[in-house]
């Protein structure tokens, strides 16, 4: 029930993104002025907002949600879900070096909670969470394939890769109890900083205007290795003595809307 649950806001997730850039397309081509779009040319600096529907891996992390479970149903209480995916919301600055190479440089947020809260009478609350924030931060490289011109739009396919860089990355797991002003039970708070890589791909759709439009698929494969305690400084470990790790790895969907600043187009 649960899996179900989850491919069913995720695909609701992809839906709502879809209409959104959709309708952001036809509301840019419609304000845009007349001119033919290879014409016009991009400016070299701009800076994209996205949201990405993104996978994310974390095996330790949800193994722990295992383990609260198993402690919060032997009390009665429903189990939470556990955390496959959220939404990232960021900025990119994306400078077009050449006609063909793009530097690209940005961060993001990443923030998703599976958690129970109960009322169960007065002066009494009951928390039960899994949480997960973190910012990534990449620095790379796209490469543009040629123009594909059709009167005012230009269509310009892209690879990418480069680096990545985990930072504020924390998580909470467990539960407790809050009965008038006394508070019982066990939250581990596991933080720390990673890095990794990603590959990237997908189109850009160039206006006749000083917005644009980009969307394409994204793999990152980032996590960080050395957690630690955020109340005690201690390292975070499993329960048969491995690393706790926090994998941040997945598979994204971007969309994203560019503005164009500065910079003479690219000839």
């Amino acid at each position: 029930m649960f899996v179900a649950a989850r491919k069913s806001a995720a695909r609701a997730v992809l839906t709502r993104a879809a209409i959104t850039l959709g309708l952001t397309a036809l509301a840019l081509t419609a304000l845009a002025p007349r001119g033919r779009a290879d014409e016009q040319r991009v400016k070299r600096f701009g800076v994209a907002i996205y949201a990405m529907p993104t996978s994310m891996s974390l095996g330790d992390f949800n193994d722990g949600i295992d383990r609260v479970n198993q402690t919060s149903t032997a009390f009665g209480f429903a189990p939470i879900g556990k955390v496959h995916g959220s939404t990232q919301f960021g900025l990119e600055g994306r400078f077009m070096a050449t006609k063909k190479w793009v530097v690209t440089a940005g961060f993001g947020r990443i923030r998703k909670e599976s958690k129970l809260d109960l009322l169960p009478q007065v002066g009494t609350q009951v928390l039960i969470t899994g949480r997960i924030i973190t910012v990534p931060r990449n620095l790379g490289l796209d490469y543009y394939f040629a123009p594909k011109t059709s009167g005012d739009v230009t269509l310009r396919p892209f690879v990418g890769a480069g680096f990545l860089s985990l930072v504020e990355t924390k998580a909470k797991l467990g539960g407790g109890a809050t009965v008038g002003s006394v508070t019982t039970g066990t939250f581990l708070r596991p933080t720390g900083e990673g890095s990794g890589f990603y590959l990237e791909s997908g189109m850009h759709v160039m206006l006749p205007s000083k917005y644009s439009l980009l969307l394409n698929g994204f793999y990152r494969r980032a996590k960080v290795t050395q957690v630690i305690e955020e109340t005690t400084g201690q390292r975070v470990l499993n329960p048969d003595g491995s690393p706790f790790t926090l994998d941040l790895s997945g598979f994204g969907l971007r969309f994203a809307a560019q503005i164009n600043f500065f910079g003479k187009p690219v000839k």
